[in-house]
């Protein structure tokens, strides 16, 4: 469902430490360019500063106290993240200016890296209906994880972070991780397996922009869950790498369910995530909750 553009209030929520500790650079801009561009494309001049996660929150919580129509992120995944928790079940809609390093959700959602383009489309383009997850308390917009790809992504997390010594630990990680065995609970019954890794789906994209689930849909009320089992490690790394920023490639040991609820239970503890928050071990249980964030975003058109 998507409704047509009207005059809307617009209110500019500026992560100013965006893609600052990230490995790639991120694009830079400073408040004065930043008021040009909203000035120049019709976002008005409702700009807040926020340099913590904080900060961002109640940024995002005093805006839909104030009626505004649109919510801008001016950041990165994280900052889109944040706000967006804040906007589920609200009037307020999301908007992006993308101006973190890899940027899955804008990718996910159609969007242009370029400032002017975005900021056009945040003005211009319908407002749209998304999928959201839920892992407990944690919101996720991209994919949650269990096993190996969890193991490491908390480690290439810490290195983004600034923690050096974690690049030594995300290989001992690789090298040392085994298969284990995995019970997924699905809404059509339970798969019994053995396998490296599982990623729960909303949309296509995870960690550094790899396409572990290509024809994951943001707005079609299930994840797509991918059972990656009978792959080496080494084979497994050469895959991810292989995917990595958008590519696809296909792999014929990972088998996909579609379900709006997911349990994975271990035969040990294994490692989980949901996009950049560490959900600690299983057992661990995901949840869709369809089309319940509105964004501003091109209609995808039909399936």
């Amino acid at each position: 469902m998507s409704s047509q553009p009207r005059s809307r209030t617009y209110r500019v929520i500026w992560n100013t430490v965006a893609g600052s500790r990230a490995i790639s650079p991120a694009p830079s801009v400073d408040r004065t360019a930043l008021l040009a561009l909203m000035a120049e494309h019709g976002l008005g001049d409702d700009l807040v500063e926020t340099a913590s996660e904080d900060e961002g929150r109640a940024a995002a919580r005093a805006a839909v106290t104030d009626g505004v129509d649109v919510v801008v992120s001016a950041g990165g995944d994280g900052t889109i993240g944040l706000i967006a928790a804040e906007l589920l079940g609200a009037p307020a809609a999301l908007g992006v200016l993308p101006l973190g390093t890899v940027m899955n959700v804008t990718r996910m959602l159609g969007l242009p890296r370029e400032l002017p383009t975005a900021a056009e489309i945040v003005r211009e383009a319908p407002i749209r209906e998304i999928d959201v997850g839920r892992a407990g308390d944690a919101l996720f917009l991209e994919t949650g994880s269990v096993g190996m790809n969890a193991a490491i992504f908390r480690e290439v997390q810490r290195f983004d972070d600034g923690d050096w010594a974690s690049i030594l630990r995300t290989v001992w990680v690789a090298l040392r991780y085994r298969p284990a065995r995995m019970e997924i609970a699905l809404d059509q019954g339970t798969v019994r397996t053995r396998a490296l890794m599982i990623v729960v789906a909303n949309g296509p994209y995870l960690g550094a922009g790899m396409t572990v689930a290509p024809e994951a849909r943001l707005d079609d009320g299930l994840f797509d869950v991918r059972v990656f089992r009978g792959f080496s490690k080494l084979d497994l790394l050469r895959h991810l790498t292989g995917i990595a920023f958008g590519r696809r490639r296909y792999e014929p040991h990972i088998s996909t369910y579609r379900s709006r609820r997911v349990t994975v239970r271990g035969a040990r503890p294994l490692p989980c995530r949901a996009d950049s928050r560490d959900l600690g071990t299983t057992p661990v249980e995901f949840e869709a909750r369809p089309r319940a964030l509105r964004v501003v975003a091109p209609d995808p058109g039909p399936s």
